[in-house]
C-alpha cells in the first residue's frame, strides 16, 4: 500500500462528511451516507501516525492534556508525546457530542467495518493501493517532510525499531516526480 496524496486525504474526507451515490459490483444504485465514526479514525490515523489497531483501542483517558498516551498493540511499546492541541480538542468535542466518558473506547466500530467502507470511497475515487495503512504513511510522509528529512525523529514518532522499515513508508509525492521530471532537460 501507498502513502496518500493530501489532496487524496481530502477528498476521502468530504466524502465522509457529505455521503455520495454510486453503482455497486452489480451495478445497483447505493447510498454512502455520512460517516463521522470512519472520518474520526482516519483522521486520528493520519494526525497521531498510530496504526488503525491502536486507534481502535483508543480511550478519551489516552488523551491526558496535550499528550497521547498509548501502548501499541502490535510493539508492546509506550507512545508517549504531546500532540497538536486542537486534535485534543476534535477529541474531546467528538467525546461530549457521543456521550463518551474517560474509560470509553473513542470509536465503537471495527477496523474491518473502517476498511470496506474505505473501500468503496476508494473505488468511487478510481484510487488504487489504498487501505488504512496509507494514512499512517501520509503521516510518515508529510512529517518527514516537515522535518527536513530527518528519519531518526520519523522512526521514534512511528516507534519503528529501524531506520529500515521507516524509510518503507516514506515517498516522494507524485507531483513532485512529475514536476522533477517534466522540468529536467539537459541540452
Amino acid at each position: 500500500m501507498r502513502p496518500l496524496e493530501i489532496y487524496e486525504y481530502s477528498q476521502i474526507m468530504d466524502l465522509l462528511d457529505s455521503g455520495f451515490q454510486y453503482r455497486d459490483h452489480e451495478n445497483r444504485k447505493r447510498t454512502f451516507r455520512p460517516n463521522p465514526k470512519v472520518k474520526m479514525a482516519l483522521f486520528l490515523e493520519t494526525n497521531l501516525g498510530l496504526r488503525i489497531s491502536d486507534i481502535k483501542r483508543l480511550k478519551i483517558k489516552n488523551f491526558k492534556g496535550s499528550r497521547l498516551e498509548i501502548t501499541e498493540k502490535k510493539t508492546g511499546k509506550l507512545q508517549y508525546r504531546e500532540i497538536n492541541p486542537e486534535i485534543v480538542d476534535i477529541v474531546k468535542d467528538y467525546a461530549i457530542e457521543n456521550g463518551l466518558r474517560l474509560n470509553d473506547n473513542l470509536l465503537d466500530i471495527g477496523i474491518r467495518n473502517v476498511q470496506q467502507q474505505l473501500k468503496i470511497i476508494t473505488n468511487y475515487l478510481g484510487l488504487e493501493n489504498i487501505s488504512t495503512h496509507s494514512f499512517r504513511k501520509l503521516y510518515a510522509t508529510l512529517q518527514y517532510e516537515k522535518s527536513n528529512g530527518n528519519i531518526e525523529l520519523i522512526k521514534e514518532l512511528l516507534n519503528h525499531t529501524s531506520i529500515a522499515t521507516t524509510q518503507k513508508y516514506i515517498r516522494v509525492s507524485q507531483q513532485e516526480i512529475d514536476k522533477a521530471s517534466r522540468e529536467f532537460l539537459l541540452k
